[in-house]
């Protein structure tokens, strides 16, 4: 039997931040799926450490799939979409080369819990919208080059995050894991 192994590359909002490891959206996945599910998620990290990791956060682990999420980080240091995309772009050509099929993921939306803080280090510059453009972008470079697409941002409100306004809460992860189960389910034909 062909083997079914998901590996989930990203950072915080892949890695689960904030919550106990029982509740992220890939450990409900892993539970509830007949497929194994490795979460290669780490806090803080941008698609180009996501890049340099990739040998051994995703190819030593011999998966079949590849779910990439991330990019938020990069916005949040003043990184344009094209670069980000461009990162992912690379991930994609690679694990296409290794005969990994990938899959890309849209990141959640950010609530801002004051007004200061929709700001990034790059003074003016509105991390909500940059955000909203991001994803615009990502779904188009998705569509372009004909890869599925899980949209973490679907049905997220405000009350599903934590106090930050950027990471998912318990009741969040569960959203996430509503919007990734329909889709994985029909690329593994569970």
């Amino acid at each position: 039997m062909k083997k079914r192994k998901l590996v989930c590359l990203g950072d915080s909002l892949t890695e689960g931040y904030g919550v106990e490891r029982v509740y992220w959206w890939s450990e409900l996945l892993d539970r509830t799926l007949d497929i194994e599910i490795v979460n290669e998620g780490i806090s803080g990290d941008t698609t180009g450490g996501m890049l340099a990791r990739f040998k051994t956060s995703v190819i030593d682990h011999d998966p079949s799939h590849l779910l990439i999420t991330g990019g938020t980080n990069d916005l949040y240091f003043g990184i344009p979409n094209h670069y980000i995309i461009s990162n992912i772009m690379a991930m994609t050509r690679q694990a296409r080369y290794r005969g990994i099929i990938s899959v890309i993921g849209i990141p959640t939306p950010f609530f801002p819990p004051e007004p200061q803080s929709r700001h990034t280090f790059q003074e003016g510059m509105d991390y909500v919208k940059l955000i909203e453009s991001y994803q615009e972008e990502l779904r188009r470079y998705a569509k372009e080059d004909e890869f599925e697409v899980i949209d973490f941002s679907l049905n997220m409100e405000p009350h599903l995050f934590l106090e930050d306004g950027l990471h998912a809460n318990e009741e969040g992860h569960r959203q996430m894991y509503k919007n990734a189960r329909p889709i994985l389910e029909r690329i593994f034909d569970l």
